[in-house]
């Protein structure tokens, strides 16, 4: 099971989270999430054909959301910080007025069993409160045979334990869970998922360019072998 934390530690998170996008909203450049989703459509092209009729959710959506970009008539938006983002004009200006955005959890999906056709979670599992609990309402929510874009920062085992130290210190805030793959694909299990794809990253890459990047945190993750591994899952939610 994926552990839980300390109420307070979510909240310092989100923070942490809302002072990050505002320091970077007046620079930032919001056609990232358009390359997200061309990558989005190209993994999942083999399992899931979105068309007008698609339910999409996308949990954790940020400024916009990947969705902004997918072609449905019905896409849905959460996120515990959409009343903040609601309040920056170049946000707004931004996305789809056809997107429904809601400020809620991840833990409290406002939404009916068995809703939605696809749901994308993108690197958000190790941001939430209650990580096991988005898993269960994810699964709720989506319909038996439905596809899931899932994509989270992992570690080894030895990584882990260094992610444990400085979260300990409260180093890297924004961040308090970290997950190994047999975390995850346990977790996967137990929620019927069923993982029609795997692809990672790889960790060497990720450590030389931590090594390398000037960064004095970044420097230290690769000193303490702490590197991640991106890790995609495409998953289905078994029929039965």
């Amino acid at each position: 099971m994926i552990e839980t934390m300390e109420k307070s530690r979510w909240a310092e998170a989100q923070h942490y989270e809302k002072n990050w996008w505002l320091r970077h909203a007046e620079k930032m450049n919001l056609r990232f999430y358009e390359g997200y989703a061309e990558e989005l459509l190209n993994e999942i092209g083999n399992y899931l054909n979105i068309v007008d009729d698609t339910v999409i959710l996308e949990i954790g959506s940020g400024a916009a959301g990947i969705l902004t970009f997918l072609k449905s008539k019905y896409r849905f938006a959460i996120d515990p910080l959409e009343d903040f983002y609601a309040t920056i004009p170049k946000f707004l200006d931004f996305r789809d007025p056809n997107v429904n955005y809601y400020n809620g959890k991840g833990e409290e999906l406002p939404f009916e069993r068995s809703f939605f056709d696809f749901i994308i979670m993108d690197n958000v599992l190790d941001h939430c409160d209650d990580p096991h609990k988005v898993m269960d309402e994810m699964n709720r929510v989506l319909k038996n045979g439905g596809i899931v874009f899932f994509r989270q920062n992992t570690y080894h085992g030895w990584g882990k334990f260094a992610r444990e130290v400085l979260e300990h210190f409260k180093i890297d805030k924004g961040h308090p869970h970290t997950f190994t793959k047999r975390q995850l694909q346990k977790s996967f299990s137990e929620f019927s998922l069923n993982r029609l794809k795997t692809k990672r990253s790889g960790y060497f890459r990720v450590w030389l360019r931590e090594l390398t990047s000037g960064r004095v945190i970044d420097f230290a993750k690769a000193l303490l072998f702490a590197t991640r591994d991106k890790t995609l899952y495409i998953l289905q939610k078994s029929i039965s």
